[in-house]
């Protein structure tokens, strides 16, 4: 199976490149305003460097360090539109810039992060694939895997056991 490019640039790339984007958005606003709170773009950025750099050290945690990276993107989707909606006359317009840059920035990476899980989510045929592990019998549950489940028996006496009241 192909791996999922966006311009080129596979989803941990495009990870780095928006991560690196934003801790520059960050670092420069804050700069330039001298408030501490410029730096949001940059936290979310760093966490998106940081999820590539685990990315590129540990190859079978990818899915793991990518998840993490769109945990953070939709973060920073979720805090910049909320100040846009809940308080939009307290934002200075240097503020405003940048939360709507933060927004901008992070919800492409969302968007992207969704089309990459998207093309890598298995088929029907292809029903025991996950996160890139083709032999792992404990993916999804198909009806002849019934290695290690509770029988049918042992389920519903499991289940007595539970909703039956003990005698007095």
């Amino acid at each position: 199976m192909t791996r999922f490019t966006f311009l080129g640039l596979n989803m941990p790339q495009v990870t780095a490149a928006i991560g690196y984007l934003l801790v520059a958005l960050g670092s420069v606003f804050w700069i330039f305003t001298g408030f501490v709170t410029a730096l949001f773009p940059a936290f979310f950025g760093l966490v998106m460097v940081i999820t590539n750099i685990g990315s590129k050290v540990k190859p079978e945690k990818n899915a793991l360090f990518m998840h993490l990276a769109v945990f953070a993107s939709l973060s920073a989707v979720i805090l910049g539109a909320s100040n846009f909606a809940l308080n939009p006359e307290w934002s200075t317009s240097a503020a405003t810039i940048e939360q709507f840059l933060m927004t901008l920035l992070s919800g492409i990476h969302l968007a992207v992060a969704i089309a990459s899980f998207t093309y890598g989510a298995p088929t029907q045929l292809e029903g025991e694939r996950r996160c890139g592990h083709e032999d792992n019998p404990w993916a999804i549950p198909v009806p002849n895997n019934t290695m290690n489940y509770p029988s049918a028996n042992e389920s519903s006496i499991a289940a007595t056991m539970l909703v039956t009241s003990p005698r007095k």
